[in-house]
């Protein structure tokens, strides 16, 4: 999954541009853009790709994503078959991420939506709570023209700059080195790992990638990111299984070999590790987490 720069353009006499969204599905392409992005999913479901992070996504998700954070939402198989009726329906407001840097930058009252968009580098997902708040503004942001299209959007800003309970999505280290690594050995590997992390990946390969030796490269991926290049392929199989298994659409020993070990012990000590939980707890307990 190559990321993709894609461009999001607002038209010159608006600060922000709202799409509407209706299809099949959504196009399964792994990007990113200058632009922050809000989604609101009003139909669909799925998997969400954001950073590291694979999470499921269902109809009612409110999502801020950072500029150049790389995301991708793929449909279930059932939105590909011949026939289906599904549909993929979402809003998006897209914006420059100067958006307010000019004289206001500096009043006290936008402090919070600044600061806002510094969190939203990891990507938010919000609160149900601050979700229903926000829909129907929204929903009312196509009808509305210059400064009362701007007063209704800033509207939106505050109450979710005001949501303490959003969740950051993406891991630190993967967001902050994508940024500043774009075209270098460090982005080769992180393309390389999410094209192939389900198939076995040999650390001598890697380092051949990127024209290192397997010591120097060690080094280097450890000093960078502050994890082992282990920990790393581990952290990404472990996102990908609990993505199966909330879908429940296979057996745990199944899910194990499709995220890349073919050692079911093995996968238990990683699970449980990296989540906390056994793959079986883990399930257990997402039953009541999604929106």
């Amino acid at each position: 999954m190559k990321a993709t720069l894609l461009k999001r353009h607002t038209a010159p006499d608006h600060s922000f541009a709202i799409a509407k969204h209706d299809f099949p599905y959504f196009l399964k392409v792994w990007h990113y853009h200058t632009a922050l992005e809000l989604v609101h999913i009003v139909r669909s479901e799925g998997t969400r790709f954001v950073g590291d992070n694979i999470d499921r996504f269902k109809a009612g998700e409110l999502i801020l994503l950072g500029s150049n954070l790389p995301h991708m939402y793929q449909n279930d198989e059932a939105y590909f078959k011949e026939g289906s009726s599904l549909r993929a329906e979402a809003l998006a407001i897209h914006f420059d991420p100067s958006f307010l840097k000019t004289s206001l930058v500096d009043v006290p009252e936008f402090r919070e939506i600044h600061q806002l968009f510094e969190r939203a580098k990891l990507g938010l997902k919000f609160s149900k709570e601050t979700t229903g708040k926000v829909r129907p503004l929204i929903l009312e942001l196509s009808a509305l023209n210059d400064l009362d299209r701007m007063i209704h959007f800033l509207s939106v800003l505050s109450l979710l700059s005001k949501d303490k309970s959003a969740q950051t999505i993406a891991s630190p280290g993967f967001v902050n080195h994508f940024e500043k690594t774009e075209g270098s050995k460090l982005e080769k590997v992180y393309d390389y790992v999410m094209n192939n992390f389900q198939e076995g990946i040999e650390v001598n390969h890697i380092a051949d990638l990127v024209s290192m030796n397997k010591s120097s490269f060690c080094r280097y991926f450890k000093q960078t990111t502050q994890r082992t290049f282990t920990e790393f392929l581990n952290e990404v199989r472990i996102g990908f299984a609990c993505k199966m298994l909330m879908e429940k659409q296979m057996s745990i020993l199944e899910i194990s070999y499709h995220s890349g070990y073919n050692n079911i012990s093995h996968f238990n000590r990683q699970f449980r590790k990296k989540m906390q939980l056994s793959p079986t707890e883990y399930i257990y307990q997402r039953k009541s987490k999604f929106i």
